[in-house]
């Protein structure tokens, strides 16, 4: 048996960890939020006696869901009593909609996916052929 996951939010978890990189302390917990593709992921760290979490809301639509799930800007209190930094983020596919997003939420564009008219694509990484292409050398 392995593991099986949706291939649209392994790309994605990728991007958020070339931002927030566990090099940084950073460790990701990946919540379904069930309306359909959106996903909220949660990335938490110490950092000079405070403990610092980072909501990424995840979404495939063409516009940010109004109203936002309640799930994404809600605090929790830490238990162990240490004072929680709170920030808030969007990862959206490139040319999507950002006009609903509130004042103080980061927009992240995602680099795998982009909209192209109504359809959502996937961008693949460009290929490099050239006819003046050095030829191997001989063994």
């Amino acid at each position: 048996m392995g593991f099986s996951s949706d291939i649209m939010h392994d790309f994605v978890e990728k991007e958020i960890r070339n931002i927030y990189s566990s090099y940084d302390g950073w460790k990701s917990t990946r919540l379904p939020l069930g309306t359909g593709y959106d996903t909220l992921v949660v990335l938490e760290r110490r950092n000079g006696g405070h403990r610092e979490c980072v909501r990424v809301l995840v979404t495939f639509g063409r516009a940010i869901p109004s109203p936002l799930p309640e799930a994404f800007m809600s605090a929790e209190r830490s238990p162990d009593g240490t004072v929680t930094r709170y920030a808030y983020a969007v990862m959206i596919p490139a040319n999507a909609d950002t006009t609903a997003v509130p004042a103080g939420v980061r927009v992240y564009t995602m680099r795998s996916f982009a909209f192209e008219g109504k359809e959502l694509t996937w961008v693949k990484k460009p290929v490099c052929k050239t006819g003046n292409a050095p030829a191997k050398m001989p063994a």
